[in-house]
């Protein structure tokens, strides 16, 4: 089991030979599955690649199937940014200042919110904070300011309520009908363990239940009406105002079902109502680097703005596959390298993350008639047919199998965990 740990502690389990060594890029959210692509793509490249993660927040049992990735030079435990964010933000800039590391890419909420405060700590230490300018940061991480600067381009979205207090719940049950969707307009607010997720409601019952939960956590509650239709969505590169790489996906499934992690994705060529709505946002609220812009079409096929990520996406290993190497372009636009403009990937790819399949699969056996579930006999053919119609699935690769081992190990102890609670 993962011990506590100390404030400001950074925990080596790999690479003592690099005791006093430099670091081309510390990757943080080394649980994510992102972060591992990222520092595949990285390794490949030939950097050298530190990942870190508070561990006491996510699993109880090292390592992290990032952690045994050939190309983790080093991989380091951070205090807990739930627990300690101040700790947390302290091992960084310890680590960097005992390790100099040229690059840091956070790949989640809570990191972004806890390290943006330090750019300028970074970068008086050589470090470059791989995200958008803090005002494009701010804006995509929250939701109220996302609409609204799409409401001022006339770009479209799901019809929206503002929700203060439980009472104002059945204004917005009058104007949308159940089920309706629930979602906290930050999703970190350092007052839980975990990111917020949207929640679809049915009932009053549950409108109020989720809503006290939200407001609980010290963010404003959005309700929006659902939207039933295909999820589609963009990830961006610019650089001084222009785009330089783009890949789209069409988002199959999530876990949970509604705004959870990627599950299955291909890779599409992006409508262009998609393209011109994302880039036209991106720009505005200032991103320059990479974002992913998120949309869901309603009955009408008209696409609605779910989001935006200025992050690294958990789709990223899909557009990897596809032919668009996001990754190496973050590194060479926060180390001033030159910049070359993708203009072509690949179509048609289809990317799955297997553990992630099988809870999809799990949680919907148990949502018969909700928004976004099936049949349970359509379920486990959809499952099992996906077999027979994905090659690429998230954590394996020939050439980096420990990660993939880790994981399956992984998915065999929850499965086991599942079956005695039974």
């Amino acid at each position: 089991m993962v011990r506590p740990q100390t404030e400001g502690e950074v925990r080596r389990t790999r690479g003592q030979r690099h005791e006093r060594a430099g670091y081309d890029i510390l990757i943080l959210d080394a649980e994510h599955k992102q972060s591992l692509a990222s520092a595949r793509s990285l390794g490949r490249a030939g950097l050298h690649v530190a990942l870190g993660e508070s561990l006491n927040q996510w699993r109880t049992h090292p390592p992290l199937p990032s952690f045994r990735s050939r190309y983790c030079a080093r991989s380091i435990v951070l205090p807990s940014y739930a627990d300690d964010p101040d700790g947390y933000a302290a091992a960084v800039l310890s680590f960097v200042r005992e390790h100099p590391t040229k690059v840091i890419l956070p790949a989640g909420d809570a990191t972004c919110v806890t390290l943006v405060p330090h750019r300028q700590e970074l970068a008086a230490l050589g470090t470059v904070l791989a995200l958008p300018p803090d005002a494009a940061v701010r804006i995509a991480l929250d939701k109220d300011r996302t609409l609204e600067a799409a409401r001022e381009l006339g770009i479209g979205y799901p019809r929206s309520m503002r929700i203060s207090n439980i009472e104002e719940l059945s204004a917005a049950a009058a104007e949308f009908g159940f089920p309706f969707v629930l979602k906290p307009t930050v999703s970190w607010t350092g007052k839980t363990r975990s990111r917020a997720l949207p929640v679809e409601v049915i009932d009053k019952a549950e409108a109020a239940e989720v809503a006290e939960r939200f407001l609980a956590e010290g963010s404003v509650v959005l309700a929006q009406e659902w939207v039933p239709g295909r999820r589609e969505a963009v990830t961006l590169f610019i650089a001084d105002g222009e785009v330089i790489a783009s890949c789209g996906h069409l988002e199959l499934r999530t876990t949970p079902q509604l705004g959870g992690a990627s599950v299955m994705r291909e890779s599409i060529a992006v409508p262009r109502d998609v393209y011109d709505a994302a880039v036209r946002l991106a720009t505005a609220i200032g991103v320059a680097g990479l974002c992913e812009v998120e949309f869901r079409r309603n009955a009408q096929d008209r696409p609605l703005l779910m989001e935006i990520n200025p992050r690294i996406p958990s789709t990223i290993d899909n557009s990897i596959r596809s032919g668009v190497d996001f990754p190496l372009l973050i590194w060479q636009l926060a180390t001033g390298q030159p910049l070359k403009r993708v203009e072509a990937y690949r179509t048609g790819v289809r990317t799955r993350w297997l553990h992630g399949d099988l809870r999809w699969l799990r949680d919907n056996n148990h949502r018969a008639g909700r928004p976004d579930s099936v049949s349970r006999l359509h379920g486990i053919w959809t499952f099992i047919s996906e077999f027979a119609r994905t090659r690429h699935y998230d954590y394996f690769d020939p050439g980096d199998m420990r990660p993939a081992i880790a994981e399956l190990q992984y998915t065999a102890a929850v499965i086991r965990r599942s079956l005695r609670e039974q």
